[in-house]
């Protein structure tokens, strides 16, 4: 597995990986934007390769640097993938991208029922601070507003590596 920055060329699979793992996922759009527009966006994919086959996008990540912040704005495996360690990775990897280019601490946003995310963000020391009440226009469904306090570089560039 390969994990490295988004391009243009990702997106299609990514749009795929987002639209079987949310209600509402994120438009095509809204990568493309992301990718040719937003300077402070970082914008990661997890790459399978098998041999003999074509190399497959299997997780995405996006990452908004405001400021000192790295907020994330969106994580997603593809199924089949899943529970293996590849999010866990993209998700150190572009917190350490961010606490290169500048972010001491980071922030997000995720469902009050998706436990599995919630799990992975502990793993990090993500904490809960607060409740952004009916927070997804899809269902209504409350969000908890995580943040970590502090990028550690060291262990965030352990928890990228192949484990």
């Amino acid at each position: 597995m390969l994990l490295r920055p988004m391009t243009l060329a990702d997106v299609d699979q990514v749009e795929e990986i987002e639209q079987v793992s949310f209600p509402t996922p994120w438009p095509k759009n809204a990568f493309h934007y992301e990718l040719t527009h937003n300077r402070h966006a970082l914008c990661w994919v997890a790459e399978w390769n098998e041999p003999g086959q074509p190399p497959v996008v299997v997780a995405d990540i996006v990452v908004w640097l405001i400021i000192d912040e790295a907020h994330i704005g969106t994580l997603a495996v593809r199924p089949g993938y899943r529970g293996q360690g590849i999010g866990e990775r993209l998700l150190a990897q572009a917190l350490l991208e961010s606490a290169r280019a500048g972010a001491t601490h980071a922030l997000l946003e995720v469902r009050a029922s998706n436990r599995v995310a919630q799990n992975l963000y502990r793993k990090f020391g993500f904490e809960q601070v607060g409740i952004r009440t009916a927070y997804y226009s899809d269902t209504q469904e409350d969000a908890l507003l995580m943040t970590l306090p502090a990028l550690d570089a060291d262990r965030l560039a352990e928890l990228a590596q192949p484990g």
